[in-house]
């Protein structure tokens, strides 16, 4: 059945999502609810439905609006959207493309029209739909790859360097973080569960690098070795687990696309069917 989901990060006078999680608790499970068009810039409503396994986003935008995509991404318009592409100045093109995990164009979606059109944007890989209210969280750190479209132009990929070797090289977020700024609201990708925790002033996890969502700044990020050597090698955690330090938020998804490709490959890589057919991956 077709869900509708909320603005995770939305203003304090809108719903957020972070609202009903409070310092100091557990984890709290996002589960998404209705929409609300006081969430998006004025004249825009979003509706997020679908499986967990493959969601879509449909955008409505007035007459003179644009929404801004990743390349490869739109499901579906109304005939009086238009698209168009570009780089978003040469800097933000390289940014994206080199260290965000993201195209180096954008893809433009934009009414010509006199009434209200929609539009339809879907992952490119089996994910859910996060939406995020910039303008409250502007400056959050976010993973590479997980942008997938925003309402309007105003919003930027920036690099922050991670704050020291350690952390840039086992904290599985690269030697530069992703930064993501503006003031509309953008739309996440994010595998199988997202979870969310505000951390109080000191408080530390520790997490597999490869979950990590979104958090709100870059000295958050830690490293810590996962165990002596039988862990290392025989755990499946490797040599180093990441550790988020409040004060601040933390996103975290259960099945990012590294640990989806990692699961698709370790079926398909060997073994034979009943034809004695070899059953490995694609070449």
């Amino acid at each position: 059945m077709a869900n509708s989901s909320q603005a995770l990060l939305a203003a304090p006078a809108q719903q957020d999502f972070m609202a009903n999680v409070h310092p100091g608790h557990g984890f709290e499970i996002w589960q998404g609810g209705p929409s609300s068009a006081a969430s998006a810039p004025p004249g825009c409503s979003h509706t997020i439905s679908g499986s967990d396994f493959s969601q879509v986003v449909e955008i409505t935008v007035p007459p003179g609006g644009t929404v801004t995509a990743e390349p490869g991404t739109m499901l579906y318009m109304d005939p009086d959207m238009k698209m168009g592409a570009d780089v978003g100045g040469c800097g933000q093109g390289c940014k994206r493309c080199c260290c965000a995990g993201e195209s180096f164009f954008r893809l433009h979606l934009k009414n010509h029209g006199a009434r209200e059109q929609k539009v339809a944007l879907t992952p490119k890989f089996p994910a859910k739909i996060v939406p995020v209210e910039l303008g409250q969280h502007s400056g959050m750190i976010v993973n590479r790859g997980a942008f997938l479209g925003a309402i309007g132009t105003d919003w930027s990929v920036n690099l922050q360097m991670a704050r020291n070797a350690s952390v840039g090289l086992c904290g599985g977020q690269g030697i530069f973080m992703n930064t993501l700024h503006g003031s509309g609201m953008a739309f996440l990708n994010a595998g199988g569960t997202v979870m969310t925790k505000t951390l109080e002033a000191g408080e530390t996890i520790v997490v597999d690098h490869h979950s990590i969502l979104a958090f709100s700044r870059a000295d958050m990020l830690g490293v810590r070795r996962t165990g002596g050597c039988m862990v290392c090698c025989c755990a499946g955690q490797g040599l180093f687990n990441a550790t988020l330090t409040g004060p601040g938020f933390v996103m975290l998804h259960s099945m990012a696309l590294a640990k989806l490709k990692a699961a698709v490959g370790n079926q398909g890589g060997g073994g034979s069917n009943n034809n004695g057919a070899n059953s490995g991956g694609d070449s």
